[in-house]
């Protein structure tokens, strides 16, 4: 499997986060954009790590926190080269060097209810299928989150064996191989 995960769809661009960054300048802007996207609502029901994102140094940590833990790729509209969001992807090894993968995403605010969520995940999906070795691709969803139940419904993903009806958080999965 690559190291980053990069494609593009018809409105969006995914590329590995560091290529925003080759300059200092590029670095404090992207670190400003990060401010923009986790707003409140954007991350009310995320960790406390992901919280009240608001100055430049914690947008830094923040930064440095999500490269350490697996895969971190910016998610930019082709138009204009505007960052809207993120995908993280986390890979755990399975038998026969086959990967389960799970994945969470999220997009700023001006850029819900207009079909990027559906358009980033199914870009996500042939990626995964190009890859080979993939297995299968499982992400949770907060029960009040519709927009994002139905991102996960409309691409074929279904509710994983694990989830409780009774559980604040609902997982999907999708098989590859």
């Amino acid at each position: 499997m690559s190291q980053n995960c990069e494609f593009k769809t018809e409105r969006l661009i995914v590329q590995d986060w560091q290529n925003q960054l080759s300059t200092a300048t590029k670095q404090h802007v992207f670190a400003e954009k990060v401010i923009g996207i986790l707003s409140p609502k954007v991350t009310e029901a995320l960790p406390d790590g992901w919280q009240n994102i608001n100055t430049i140094e914690k947008a830094e940590q923040w930064i440095q926190e999500r490269s350490q833990e697996g895969i971190f790729s910016s998610v930019s509209l082709k138009s204009e080269e505007e960052l809207i969001g993120f995908l993280f992807l986390y890979a755990c090894v399975s038998e026969k060097q086959l990967i389960d993968m799970r994945f969470g995403y999220l997009l700023a605010e001006s850029a819900w209810r207009k079909g990027f969520g559906t358009e980033l995940i199914k870009g996500l999906l042939s990626w995964c299928e190009e890859q080979k070795n993939i297995r299968s691709l499982a992400g949770g969803v907060e029960k009040e989150n519709i927009g994002s139940i139905k991102v996960m419904e409309k691409t074929g993903f279904t509710i994983a064996a694990e989830s409780k009806a009774s559980d604040a958080v609902i997982f999907y999965e999708r098989k590859f191989l």
